[in-house]
């Protein structure tokens, strides 16, 4: 309906200009892998995917990474679990339950570390 340039462009922007950094080296613009926005050459994180600082990013990589953890601790335990007690004796409610807890508790320790490593760095 209106003129406005799309967010998310087909190609790179050709009108970006490249930023220099103190070696007098030039970077190139880059894209936001998820937005796709074009991005300084200098840019750590994507302040539209990660907030202003950069903590959004660090806080949902870090709950990622403590569920994939917490699903492998579970389900390392529940096996463990199940073999001891016989495979006709485990109940799936036991399992699941299992596999629930060690999920909070692995996104729990993500997010605690990451907010005492932001609070030291």
């Amino acid at each position: 309906m209106g003129s406005a340039a799309p967010l998310r462009p087909d190609r790179p922007d050709t009108h970006a200009t490249p930023v220099s950094t103190s070696d007098g080296e030039l970077l190139e613009p880059i894209v936001c892998g998820s937005c796709q926005r074009i991005l300084p050459g200098d840019a750590r994180y994507c302040p539209s995917c990660c907030g202003e600082d950069g903590r959004r990013g660090a806080l949902l990589g870090a709950i990622f990474l403590g569920a994939v953890l917490g699903v492998l601790a579970g389900g390392l335990i529940a096996a463990v679990w199940s073999s001891a007690v016989g495979v006709e004796q485990t109940r799936w409610s036991d399992v699941l339950a299992t596999l629930a807890t060690c999920i909070t508790i692995g996104v729990a320790i993500g997010i605690f570390r990451t907010l005492r490593t932001r609070r030291k760095g």
